[in-house]
């Protein structure tokens, strides 16, 4: 199945509508200001200082580990709603909107906190400058980890059409997922060893 697809262009443009609503809640409201950067705080740095004291390899390793929870749910929670035994049966309307709301909510929430609500975040701290210095670290592997993210992120939603059991569509992509994985390692390598 091809994963540059239809999925895939929705999931991209609601994860920069999150970014977008992540900017402006951010700028516009102190209070989103206030929990973004106390969130951005327990998510990012306060974990990164944590384990930077063991070098570069366990930042390497706490980086990959991060960006892989929504390529491994994207696969998990399709495979649970085919496993769980559903009483009555899921119908395929129920199934196909479980599937496109995960995709729609989690795009929207990795744009919100991981693009939008940072650059606000930046902005607010150090102006421009700040901003512009953020955007330069993470100009290539910050690009990667978006995308074999959002690729995976729309799987849900591409394997709704009604054509064997939900297992069975989702094992047709497995591949995706080490795909990805070894993308998002080959991204964190970059941005601890290459700090690009």
């Amino acid at each position: 199945m091809r994963f540059i697809d239809r999925p895939l262009g929705l999931a991209i443009g609601v994860f920069f509508a999150g970014a977008f609503v992540g900017v402006l809640l951010v700028s516009l409201s102190p209070n989103a200001r206030d929990f973004a950067l106390l969130l951005v705080q327990a998510r990012m740095i306060v974990p990164m200082q944590a384990v930077s004291r063991f070098g570069n390899v366990m930042v390497f390793t706490t980086i990959f580990l991060n960006n892989s929870v929504p390529v491994f749910l994207s696969f998990l929670y399709p495979f649970a709603l085919g496993k769980i035994k559903w009483t009555p049966p899921l119908t395929v309307r129920r199934c196909s909107i479980l599937l496109g709301s995960y995709t729609i909510i989690a795009a929207f929430l990795a744009g919100l906190f991981s693009l939008g609500a940072p650059i606000a975040i930046a902005s607010a701290l150090g102006g421009l400058a700040l901003v512009t210095s953020f955007l330069a670290e993470a100009c290539i592997h910050g690009p990667l980890e978006i995308a074999f993210v959002l690729v995976c992120i729309a799987e849900p939603l591409r394997i709704i059409p009604n054509e064997g059991d939900l297992v069975g569509r989702l094992s047709k992509d497995r591949w995706l997922l080490p795909l990805s994985l070894a993308g998002l390692l080959a991204s964190a390598a970059i941005e601890v060893f290459l700090r690009v």
